[in-house]
């Protein structure tokens, strides 16, 4: 799918479609990872800014977490 991928929630029966980025990160945080470790690996295999990234990561993080796709630790969330 040209690196995309599409997630099933099993609990909702809603389906989840995330581009090349969005695949990636996802296959990112199947062992947990601070998400400055996330954006470093995003970094090097991507041209965008730092700040981008990042802030383009916590909103990614914080719709699957709100999704029940993902479980974030309380000491991440802040």
């Amino acid at each position: 799918m040209g690196g995309e991928s599409i997630i099933l929630n099993l609990k909702s029966g809603i389906y989840y479609s995330l581009d090349e980025v969005g695949a990636r990160i996802w296959a990112l945080i199947e062992d947990p990872m601070a998400v400055v470790a996330i954006r470093d690996a995003i970094l090097s295999e991507y041209d965008v800014p730092a700040e981008v990234c990042e802030r383009d990561i916590q909103a990614f993080i914080e719709r699957m977490d709100a999704a029940g796709l993902i479980e974030v630790p309380i000491e991440v969330r802040g």
